[in-house]
């Protein structure tokens, strides 16, 4: 199945603005500092990652820590953000994009989200250090705007397949979706299920589903009454 022309557009504009850096060659030191920085960011600050603390914490030389990245902190900041959202796109996009349905679309698109959020701890420190940001305005401007950019490109994947499922929805109810969704670590216990993540997956695709019900001011024209009578219950 061809998906609808608004979800492939949401779609290429993602793939487009990921194919502005590819990082799939990235070395393994150049990896082992951003990781570093991330979790120092998050633990101590923005403002307090100094080179040689970074190199500290990965028992190197503060020197290759500018062999790796000349630009020093500015430059490693900008890559750790577009690392981030390298992998996280290249998965959405991967599993996404082979849909038979607009359903399957929205369920694959609500996996690699939580998949992504569990699987891999660096999603909720980049979380974390996005919304430290929005307290203390550290970031440079054009990294805060990069953000915003692709938070915008993220959250329209919803909003279009929301809308193309039926639902009258705004771009703030598919924001909120995006935020229950980076939070599920905090909703959903891994221990019960044996850090399963499939019990959490079918939650959310039932809670986001409900909240789409729920916001909708009404049927958009011409939208399938059948992807509304298969509820999936959590």
């Amino acid at each position: 199945m061809t998906l609808p022309p608004r979800i492939r557009r949401a779609c290429d504009e993602m793939r487009a603005h990921l194919a502005q850096f590819d990082l799939t060659a990235m070395s393994n030191g150049r990896r082992q500092i951003l990781a570093a920085f991330l979790n120092l960011a998050v633990k101590e600050g923005y403002p307090g990652v100094t080179m040689r603390g970074l190199a500290k914490a990965i028992d190197v030389k503060a020197s290759s820590i500018y062999f790796h990245f000349p630009g020093g902190k500015d430059e490693i900041i900008g890559e750790t953000l577009r690392w981030h959202y390298f992998n996280w796109g290249t998965a959405i996009l991967a599993r996404t994009e082979a849909s038979q349905s607009v359903q399957e679309f929205w369920e694959n698109l609500v996996r690699v989200h939580i998949e992504r959020q569990i699987e891999v701890p660096d999603s909720d420190l980049w979380d974390i250090l996005v919304a430290m940001d929005r307290v203390f305005g550290f970031l440079r401007p054009d990294f805060q705007s990069e953000i915003r950019n692709w938070l915008d490109l993220s959250t329209e994947l919803y909003a279009a397949a929301a809308r193309e499922m039926g639902y009258d929805v705004d771009t703030d109810i598919a924001r909120a979706i995006v935020k229950l969704l980076d939070n599920v670590t905090s909703w959903c216990d891994l221990d019960k299920s044996g850090n399963d993540p499939e019990p959490c997956i079918t939650r959310a695709i039932a809670m986001t589903q409900a909240i789409l019900s729920s916001e909708s001011q009404g049927r958009r024209p011409g939208s399938n009454p059948r992807v509304h009578q298969n509820p999936i219950t959590a």
